[in-house]
């Protein structure tokens, strides 16, 4: 004997339901408060030429670089409202050794961060820290709209399940328009990322940049933690950020 269609519709929606919830329980539970530290590595730097191409110095050189940034590390920390980003502070020592410091530098060259971010997710601002010809230079702004595009495409990153999204943004610094490939878990309802990427519909976990592959390493909860503002009170604005670059690019080319 048939079902009545009015009991399919109603076990149907019923199921949704269940459904419903049930992926909703998947997701953390999070209130303004909740807070994380997130801690990212380069998973992968990203060679202009195979290695094999390279002379002997250069080969070597590269691989040491490869090497040393298993050991770069940076930390995200944020909630609902803030994040501040930096990398870690034991790596901000300079090595003893002349080479080693030159390969740690180099690495950090291919992710090209700031050297932190502090962002304001409510008023959607930003204020980074960016070292110019050995000096450090505080830049206030609005958030960078990277008119993100998400994908279907998901993969695991630390057991959670994440989603793809393409995004494009200016970089002054080299004056290019620069793509960048975001994956995000949805189940953790931040709107942070490591250094200027965010603004996604969940913590950005990995970033595929055009110099280095940035991926969380590990992500703990931290309740009621502090997040650490950066002084702007004597910050640039971006329109200035953006001269300063014009002047000193000129500058390098006149001499």
């Amino acid at each position: 004997m048939k079902k009545p269609l009015g009991i399919k519709l109603i076990r149907k929606g019923f199921l949704k339901t269940l459904l419903f919830v049930f992926l909703g329980c998947l997701s953390w539970d999070l209130n303004a408060q909740t807070s994380f530290k997130i801690t990212y590595g380069i998973s992968e730097i990203k060679l202009r030429r195979p290695i094999d191409s390279l002379n002997e110095r250069s080969k070597h050189f590269t691989k040491k670089i490869i090497d040393r940034s298993k050991d770069v590390n940076f930390t995200l920390f944020s909630n609902k409202e803030n994040s501040h980003f930096e990398e870690e502070e034991t790596l901000s020592i300079e090595s003893d050794s002349r080479m080693e410091s030159l390969y740690y530098k180099a690495v950090k060259l291919f992710a090209n961060f700031n050297e932190e971010v502090y962002a304001n997710h409510k008023d959607k601002k930003i204020t980074f820290i960016k070292n110019l010809v050995s000096e450090d230079f505080t830049v206030k702004r609005g958030c960078y709209n990277f008119n993100w595009v998400i994908k279907e495409d998901q993969k695991k990153i630390l057991g959670f399940t994440a989603r793809k999204a393409m995004g494009s943004y200016y970089y002054p610094v080299t004056n290019e328009n620069l793509e960048v490939e975001a994956w995000f878990i949805p189940a953790i309802a931040l709107q942070s990322g490591p250094d200027i990427f965010m603004g996604l519909p969940g913590l950005i976990a990995e970033v595929n940049l055009k110099g280095a592959v940035v991926t969380a390493k590990n992500i703990e909860q931290c309740d009621d933690l502090e997040i650490e503002k950066i002084e702007g009170s004597k910050a640039m604005t971006q329109e200035e950020y953006e001269d300063l670059i014009s002047r000193l690019t000129q500058k390098f080319i006149g001499d």
